[in-house]
């Protein structure tokens, strides 16, 4: 092959490259673009919190930021309630001694029960899924979810639990 053509190769793959850089660093429909002034970061320290922050990268990459108050507000809200649940069922597993139960997705006969609210008669109740994870939802096994259950229902513990407020 004569220097010609493999100048012709480097050149050619080269844009090809550069194409490709250019696509992958394309932001995705979805993604936000946030002003310093109006960014609103959930984060941890003893508790779910709110404050308002300029643009860390490891922040954006782990989708901290929230554009509105109102966004910030309720997803820490949320965030704070499913962080006391983990606490709860880890609890109730440990108490069980079932703390060696994982969910098997690829086994359509174990079932994966949840815990969710009932706002009809304000009750929490256990419902279960075979082969379907939702998102954001803790997955546990039947007697657990039913301890649980109980425990919420007779309000020996609450989800909503302390609210620290707005720390700026």
């Amino acid at each position: 092959m004569n220097a010609n053509k493999i100048n012709e190769q480097i050149e050619k793959l080269e844009q090809e490259l550069a194409k490709l850089k250019a696509e992958a660093t394309v932001p995705s429909k979805y993604e936000l673009e946030y002003k310093d002034d109006s960014i609103f970061l959930v984060g941890y320290r003893d508790a779910p919190i709110r404050w308002n922050v300029g643009k860390e990268e490891d922040h954006l990459k782990a989708g901290r930021y929230r554009s509105t108050e109102k966004f910030a507000n309720e997803h820490c809200k949320t965030q704070n309630e499913m962080m006391r649940l983990g606490a709860l069922i880890e609890a109730v597993t440990i108490e069980m001694n079932m703390e060696d139960w994982v969910a098997d997705w690829n086994n359509e006969d174990q079932v994966k029960y949840f815990v969710h609210y009932e706002h009809k008669d304000s009750e929490y109740h256990l419902d279960y899924w075979r082969t379907t994870k939702t998102i954001g939802t803790i997955h546990m096994p039947p007697e657990v979810a039913k301890r649980v259950c109980e425990i919420l229902n007779n309000k020996e513990y609450e989800l909503s639990g302390v609210n620290y407020g707005d720390r700026t």
